[in-house]
């Protein structure tokens, strides 16, 4: 009569072998979001100096504040305003926005160079509507 392995050592074979091969393959690394990003999506170094870009893409006119640096001014559709930011001075920048006709506005979030964060602020059909932009102190850029 042939004798046959027990069944354990050839399942916890098949596990070691599993094992070694997934340490043995590279980690798969996602790249960092640049175009249509969500919040939390983008992150940028703490401490380093940010450009960022704020495009009215929609079809009104919106107002845009960033306190304490800047009160409330127009951006008219088409326009860009852009400002550099020292996290220094600033350590949890954030910008506000609205439709003067308090309908709802989304923000879309790209990243075109590894120190540019560009916000196209455009009309969105219903609510819920963004209304601010915050780079958070680790470096997370979140859409509130």
């Amino acid at each position: 009569m042939k004798k046959l392995l027990p069944s354990n050592l050839l399942f916890g074979g098949c596990l070691v072998g599993l094992a070694a091969w997934l340490w043995s393959v590279p980690a798969a690394v996602a790249d960092p979001c640049t175009v249509n990003c969500r919040s939390g999506q983008i992150q940028f170094t703490p401490g380093d100096r940010i450009t960022v870009q704020v495009i009215n893409v929609g079809s009104r006119p919106l107002s845009l504040e960033q306190p304490p640096l800047l009160g409330p001014r127009l951006l008219y559709t088409g326009n860009t305003f852009e400002t550099r930011i020292n996290w220094a001075g600033q350590p949890k920048p954030s910008f506000f926005f609205w439709s003067q006709e308090r309908l709802p506005v989304r923000a879309r979030l790209g990243r075109p160079s590894p120190n540019t964060l560009r916000v196209e602020l455009y009309n969105a059909p219903s609510e819920p509507s963004d209304r601010s932009i915050t780079i958070e102190a680790d470096g997370r850029v979140s859409v509130k």
